[in-house]
């Protein structure tokens, strides 16, 4: 709030001052929806700072969605006043508030966020799951109060020395093959700490034991035990993932892989997929591949990739049936035919776009494809250029990869997997380079003659790609769009 003072003077020479209250123009800047699969986002960095005056078209700051990390920019002009999520804030949903502006004409350190915003980010955790948390802390107490009772003094004792001593601290104590309950942990609540195994570790001068001692020494307890010890406590203490002297390290995933992981399950568990594969003879593409290139007024160098690329488009012109989008158990045949390019990242596996490909010259898609994968590998994409794919290309050829299944990218029909070329024999016991393409259609909306009829186009175009040079007009198709 900002407070005004009004001064009135009376004809006799007394002043009364008149206060009054006004709201400032403050603005909130929420969490923006970047995809349409996106429900929450990282902030990876602001790229302004609280202060500094902000116009239309400037960005705020660099986020990363489920698909690639962009920035927010603004679209007024003001102040950055507050920013509620700071630097590498994770898990941010959309719209979540994360910053405040106000008009360059106020004072942005009054700026306040408020009271309603402040209750709808501090609640971001769902009441069931801290019901969840609460009833899951209860049956872990039941269960430790079981063990407790169904356990000796001495395998409690040592079961809670397991319990309270850290991964890192764990590991060291297995290693030297350490009694537990000799080493004085100064952790919180008493917790064994690497630094007070290694503390222990010098102090006692101690080697690291062989596999067969450490073996031995799990053993010695249980060997101690009675006979009808062994029959009722058949449970050993509790095991860690550290055992054995195996290390491991967390990583944390990105929003993109998480994002990844979520759509590769709904796709395997929620569309059907079927597959076909068919195999072409590269020669006469690897033979024009080497004349385009030897040409001196060459200005790019074709790749066989962008071969792949015209005659998928071709062949969905022939075949429009597969170039087209199953949503709302719908199916949508589209008019355009824009190929999406699997290009693996950093921050997982993206797939640009393509657009219009039937119409591009193959230097026009070497240059388009070259262009998007170096935007996909700094996070620079912008939503129109991986968003909204009729068909995905998916290549491991050049990986040496001879043939694999890729999984269908929704709300796509299909996705073509391209594997090596192969040096193989053909039926005149002559050398030649084969191709192993395997198409995972929708079973729902596409049945097998529409997926051979497919196949059979795109090796037609392979294996005579003189057609892919010839005009970049429409091909022959039996819909009229």
């Amino acid at each position: 709030m900002l407070r005004l003072a009004t001064k009135f003077v009376w004809p006799g020479g007394k002043s009364v001052t008149f206060h009054a209250l006004r709201a400032l123009a403050s603005m909130p800047i929420k969490m923006p929806s970047l995809s349409p699969t996106m429900t929450e986002g990282t902030i990876i960095k602001w790229l302004k700072k609280e202060g500094e005056e902000i116009n239309a078209g400037d960005a705020l700051c660099e986020i990363q969605t489920d698909k690639a990390t962009m920035t927010l920019d603004t679209e007024d002009e003001g102040i950055l006043a507050k920013i509620v999520k700071g630097d590498n804030s994770t898990d941010v949903k959309v719209g979540a508030l994360i910053a405040m502006t106000c008009d360059k004409n106020e004072d942005w350190k009054n700026v306040k966020v408020p009271e309603s915003e402040v209750e709808a980010v501090s609640e971001t955790k769902p009441k069931l799951e801290q019901k969840d948390d609460k009833q899951q802390s209860q049956k872990e107490k039941q269960n430790q109060s079981v063990e407790k009772q169904s356990k000796g003094p001495e395998e409690q004792q040592r079961t809670e020395a397991f319990h309270a001593i850290g991964p890192a601290a764990r590991t060291l104590i297995e290693q030297y093959g350490i009694d537990p309950s000799e080493v004085q942990g100064t952790g919180p609540k008493g917790v064994v700490m690497k630094s007070d195994v290694q503390k222990y570790i010098d102090s006692k001068q101690l080697k690291v034991k062989s596999r067969t001692q450490q073996d031995e020494k799990q053993q010695k307890p249980e060997e101690k035990k009675k006979p009808v010890e062994q029959v009722t406590q058949k449970q050993k203490p509790p095991s860690s993932s550290t055992s054995q002297g195996r290390r491991y390290h967390d990583v944390e995933l990105s929003s993109i892989r998480k994002a990844i992981a979520k759509r590769l399950t709904y796709s395997k568990t929620s569309i059907p997929h079927q597959y076909a594969s068919i195999s072409s003879n590269v020669d006469r593409v690897l033979q024009l591949r080497k004349q385009m290139i030897a040409d001196p007024k060459a200005v790019t160098k074709v790749s066989v990739n962008d071969f792949i690329i015209k005659a998928v488009a071709y062949a969905l012109r022939q075949v429009p049936q597969m170039n087209g989008t199953y949503e709302n158990d719908n199916l949508k045949l589209h008019s355009t035919v824009d190929i999406s390019v699997a290009v693996a990242t950093d921050a997982g596996l993206i797939t640009p776009i393509v657009q219009n490909a039937d119409r591009l010259t193959l230097n026009d898609i070497n240059l388009n494809v070259k262009s998007l994968a170096a935007k996909a590998r700094d996070g620079k994409l912008k939503p129109h250029e991986f968003q909204g794919g009729t068909f995905t290309i998916s290549n491991l050829g050049m990986f040496g990869i001879s043939h694999f299944s890729a999984v269908i990218n929704p709300p796509q029909l299909g996705i073509l997997a391209i594997g090596k070329n192969d040096l193989q024999l053909n039926e005149q016991l002559k050398s030649a380079n084969k191709m192993k393409v395997t198409l995972s259609y929708d079973a729902r909306v596409c049945d097998p003659i529409t997926t051979a009829l497919f196949l059979q186009a795109f090796q037609s175009y392979i294996e005579h790609p003189e057609m892919l040079t010839r005009g970049q007009g429409k091909t022959q198709t039996i819909f009229d769009f």
